[in-house]
């Protein structure tokens, strides 16, 4: 389970900060906004048509963007990072 939206505290200027610097897609940016709403990832795949597989990738290539981006924007923090998230992503 890959949660970038437990990893930042959202707000509305971070959220919006974020999608226009990575310049994501409608897609990506659905995925974004309805995470940080609190949507599953099962309900989430329903939405998209997708399997549970893609939506990860797709998740897992979101945090690298948000890493990126938020290296040359000071207005984004940096992803808090557990030790369970860590396990997680390797595992």
């Amino acid at each position: 389970m890959l949660r970038l939206s437990h990893q930042v505290i959202w707000s509305k200027i971070i959220l919006e900060t974020f999608i226009k610097e990575a310049n994501l897609s409608k897609e990506d940016e659905w995925i974004m906004r309805t995470r940080v709403a609190g949507w599953s990832r099962v309900k989430q795949c329903e939405e998209l048509h997708i399997s549970m597989s893609a939506l990860d990738q797709r998740i897992h290539k979101l945090k690298k963007r948000y890493d990126d981006v938020q290296k040359l924007n000071p207005l984004l923090p940096p992803r808090k990072f557990s030790a369970k998230e860590l396990w997680m992503d390797t595992h």
